[in-house]
């Protein structure tokens, strides 16, 4: 799941990284590495880079 998500944002620009909770994800940019969104879901990560392409 993880390699998946990380395929598709790295196109946009942005890191996914596993977070601190089962099932919880954080992104952060690829260019500087500022905090985009924490402790967010799989499908609010694929909102998260839909958005920002």
């Amino acid at each position: 799941m993880l390699e998946d998500l990380n395929k598709k944002a790295k196109k946009a620009g942005l890191h996914v990284a596993t977070g601190k909770k089962t099932g919880k994800y954080s992104v952060r940019k690829v260019k500087n590495g500022k905090l985009v969104a924490k402790n967010i879901t799989a499908d609010e990560v694929r909102d998260v880079i839909k958005d920002h392409k």
